[in-house]
């Protein structure tokens, strides 16, 4: 099998982003923050060069088989990324926020089933029973991913939380990209392959490769300063160090006794 020009600039071009992000995250400190992001950018790193592989000179049976393993590792990969974000933005001072904690994981729960009962009601256009469940499952993990970074903007934006512009940016450009994709495999599930495919495909590479730019220019310049905590995380804090106080005051009467 051989790759156009323009496939062949695009997976150069995707190998090189990851590459450069990959160095910017090691070298400029930022994977210390963000592991799993950083595993999963060197992965993506590793997968584009395997496929390229085996696209060029495999068999299209072996080409598929690297392509599904690599994706179900994509996916919880992106999943780990996310719950990455909501780890650093939603622990401000080193512990989880309570009210965050709830909040982020009983909209992940609700989002979650809300996303499993619509990939499998809808029918996509497959005539073949395995390609339709493959496609629902594709969908679910898009719906998924969106849903998981709409609850961790919505509750940071909520407490005012987010602790660091890395991870604001981070978020952001992962909602951007996460969306487009999600649209892209909703229009291809209702319509099919043969409705705009190539487009819709180039539409999800093309936002990414700039999301990966927009990381790669976040990430390599310093962080900004961070912002100031709203009212009501200032409240939380102080009434915790009250709380605090008067429970090592406590301790210190029980031991003079």
């Amino acid at each position: 099998m051989n790759l156009s020009l323009t496939a062949s600039i695009i997976w150069a071009a995707g190998f090189a982003e990851h590459l450069i992000l990959l160095c910017v995250l090691v070298f400029r400190g930022r994977w210390r923050l963000f592991p799993i992001f950083t595993s999963f950018i060197g992965f993506n790193a590793v997968r584009t060069i395997l496929l390229f592989i085996a696209y060029q000179y495999g068999s299209a049976a072996r080409y598929n088989q690297i392509y599904w393993t690599a994706s179900c590792l994509d996916l919880a990969l992106q999943i780990g990324v996310v719950y990455e974000l909501a780890r650093v933005a939603l622990r401000p001072a080193g512990a989880w926020v309570k009210e965050a904690r709830v909040r982020f994981i009983l909209f992940g729960i609700a989002g979650a089933a809300i996303a499993a009962a619509i990939a499998y009601i809808i029918h996509p256009v497959f005539s073949n029973s395995l390609d339709s469940w493959i496609e629902k499952g594709t969908l679910f993990s898009a719906m998924l991913n969106v849903e998981l970074c709409a609850c961790l903007l919505v509750v940071s934006t909520q407490l005012g939380l987010f602790p660091t512009s890395y991870v604001m940016l981070l978020a952001q450009g992962w909602a951007v990209w996460s969306t487009v994709d999600l649209l892209a495999e909703a229009a291809y599930s209702h319509f099919g392959a043969s409705w705009h495919g190539v487009a819709l495909d180039y539409l999800r590479t093309f936002t990414y490769l700039f999301v990966t730019i927009y990381w790669i220019i976040s990430l390599w310049r310093p962080e900004p300063e961070r912002r100031t905590l709203s009212p009501d995380m200032q409240a939380y804090l102080n009434n915790l160090h009250q709380q605090l106080q008067s429970e090592l005051s406590h301790v210190k009467k029980v031991e003079k006794h």
